[in-house]
């Protein structure tokens, strides 16, 4: 035998063992991919009734969403109608408040006037100065 055949004896013997390590490898690469395989099965069976869940939450809560936009839609027509009626109640006081106070300075000028008329005694004297209304 000679140093040819020893090394290619050698070359097939470590040839031999790297096929074997490869074949090893490669059973338990399968394994992992079959666990792999199961673990992936079992979270696709427990997240889709979740995730079905959670659908079914989400629409009940745009349901209810939805009612409280048509609750806010009432509130605020509701407090606009109460600001209309408070600005008619404002405006239905405020017209005759002016009004009385109008007449109450006119008739308070007048009486001041002819008292100062009838205490001067003097029908021809200079009338007294006049105060403006406020109003």
């Amino acid at each position: 035998m000679s140093w040819s055949d020893v090394a290619s004896l050698a070359l097939a013997i470590f040839l031999v063992l790297v096929g074997a390590g490869l074949f090893y490898l490669f059973l338990r690469l399968g394994g992992l991919f079959g666990q792999l395989d199961n673990s992936v099965e079992e979270i696709t069976d427990e997240t889709v009734p979740i995730l079905t869940r959670v659908q079914v939450t989400v629409d009940e809560v745009n349901a209810q969403l939805g009612h409280v936009d048509e609750i806010m839609t009432t509130a605020v027509s509701a407090t606009k109608s109460a600001e209309q009626a408070a600005s008619t109640v404002s405006k239905a006081i405020t017209a005759p408040a002016r009004a009385l106070s109008g007449i109450t300075a006119s008739a308070s000028e007048a009486l001041r006037s002819f008292r100062a008329r009838r205490a001067s005694g003097a029908d021809d004297a200079p009338p007294p100065p006049r105060h403006e209304s406020p109003y």
